[in-house]
């Protein structure tokens, strides 16, 4: 009878791996990262945009890292996207969005 469960990976190549990944803070997360963020949830600007209660003009500036946002309106888009699932990561040196159900607000 066939085993149908995915091979794991060695516990030491996991360590390793765990080892190389870092939380970026949301300060230094870019317009490019929260494109990519929205791409993971199939979400289009305006989706965002109303979830955070900002303009989705204001949120296409902040993608289009046209202008530094206010502290708050960075804070209200990182928080939605936290709030799906959404974290954004280091690995090696190449930085970019993971969704982790894990950490879904919705259940």
């Amino acid at each position: 009878m066939p085993n149908d469960q995915a091979p794991s990976r060695p516990r030491e190549l996991n360590a390793g791996f765990e080892q190389n990944v870092r939380i970026i803070p949301g300060d230094i997360v870019t317009g490019r990262l929260i494109i990519a963020a929205r791409g993971l949830l199939g979400w289009g600007q305006a989706e965002l945009a109303e979830r955070a209660g900002i303009r989705r003009q204001t949120l296409a500036e902040m993608e289009g890292d046209v202008r530094r946002p206010q502290a708050r309106v960075r804070d209200a888009v990182l928080a939605v996207l936290a709030g799906e699932g959404i974290r954004f990561v280091d690995v090696a040196g190449a930085w970019g969005p993971v969704l982790d159900f894990r950490f879904r607000t919705d259940g």
